[in-house]
């Protein structure tokens, strides 16, 4: 998100009548796990009274890492932020953390309270049903727990310090092998690449369809599985580490298993 087209969005839907409530930044988007500009984003919702919420569903976990903190910058304007352990923290799905400033603008936000769900301790206990949409809702808390237990915090963290060195690796394989290119910086433990080769001069539909190929003959072995996105309208392979369990191992026998489907096509 470019912060000076998001003031001018704002000034133009000021100046029309309109009366911008919201803004949803991003730590680590799905397609490429950029990361917007939180405090930038922040002065401006601050400037113009505008809800804060920054999506970290996938990248969030990263600040459990001391280096990687910096992706909390600007949080003092965030009013709700929400991550996902199941994404990213060895949780099973689903397992999401939802943080809000202000508890009592959200209960005021969701409650609807009729008679038959009234209580003798309205108001003094905790509902969770004033907090979303959901009247009901399973225990989620109790894996995340165990994980944190079994795991501590060094264990976590160091588990997923890894993961980011094991998506470099995978990035400096790609980076040495002249029929494939890196779409996207690695700020985390996603890799966006695809097959170009240069001898070839092919065009973008004709890329695509190579992709395409690569795609399904690497899922199809069963060793590995990796998934597409479009960026900036080019067809993009994505490989993501995030399993507790890989390796070194795991990402040289990927890379193996990709080189070979690609020498094929």
């Amino acid at each position: 998100m470019r912060p000076d087209v998001l003031e001018q969005a704002v000034r133009n839907d000021s100046t029309e009548g309109r009366k911008p409530f919201a803004v949803v930044a991003t730590i680590g988007t799905t397609s490429t796990t950029s990361v917007d500009p939180v405090p930038e984003i922040g002065a401006i919702c601050r400037r113009h009274h505008i809800w804060l919420h920054v999506d970290g569903a996938y990248a969030g976990m990263a600040a459990a890492i001391p280096e990687y903190r910096w992706i909390m910058d600007g949080f003092e304007y965030v009013d709700s932020y929400v991550t996902n352990p199941h994404k990213w923290l060895f949780t099973p799905i689903d397992a999401s953390l939802f943080f809000v400033r202000s508890e009592q603008q959200l209960r005021q936000a969701f409650s609807i309270i009729p008679e038959y769900l009234t209580t003798s301790v309205q108001g003094t206990a905790i509902d969770f049903m004033n907090y979303g949409p959901q009247l009901g809702r399973r225990f989620r808390s109790l894996k995340l727990w165990f994980v944190m237990r079994m795991f501590g915090r060094d264990g976590l963290t160091n588990r997923l310090r890894e993961h980011i060195r094991l998506a470099r690796l995978f990035q400096s394989f790609i980076e040495s092998n002249r029929n494939f290119e890196i779409m996207a910086p690695v700020p985390f433990s996603v890799v966006c690449f695809r097959i170009n080769p240069p001898d070839k001069l092919l065009s973008e539909s004709e890329l695509e369809q190579v992709n395409t190929r690569l795609m399904d003959m690497v899922n199809a072995t069963g060793k590995v599985y990796i998934s597409h996105t479009k960026l900036n309208g080019r067809y993009t392979l994505r490989f993501a580490v995030g399993n507790i369990r890989t390796t070194e191992n795991h990402i040289r026998a990927a890379w193996e298993v990709i080189r070979e489907c690609a020498e094929q096509i």
